[in-house]
């Protein structure tokens, strides 16, 4: 699998790092929307955070592309329980709290980066 935009994208950043943590294979290539648009336009991307399948197939939301990575993932390894009521309540968003020991959106970027290889 590819997953085609820039570490620089939220989205882009939030799909690699759900690849990479249960070990899902695939070949980042970073081609930037506003500096690289003739490539960007070759490739007939509509949007950076795009993945192209093994069999060719494309997913261009990261929302997709993270329930097509579950869906990939092996059980044990998955972000969501399978059942139904558990996953909803797993998903509910969090809140975080100011001093709560959550990171501040700036060192979010940083730590993800960190987890990521170069």
């Amino acid at each position: 699998m590819w997953l085609i935009g820039r570490l620089d994208s939220p989205e882009v950043r939030r799909v690699a790092f759900s690849l990479r943590l249960p070990d899902l294979p695939f070949e980042h290539r970073s081609i930037s929307v506003l500096r690289e648009m003739p490539a960007f336009a070759a490739a007939n991307l509509m949007k950076a955070s795009y993945l192209v399948c093994d069999d060719g197939s494309a997913l261009m939301d990261s929302t997709l592309i993270l329930q097509f990575a579950e869906r990939l993932t092996a059980p044990h390894r998955a972000s969501l329980p399978a059942a139904r009521g558990a996953r909803r309540v797993a998903a509910r968003p969090a809140r975080a709290e100011p001093g709560a020991g959550g990171l501040r959106e700036g060192g979010a970027e940083g730590h993800e980066r960190s987890l990521l290889p170069a």
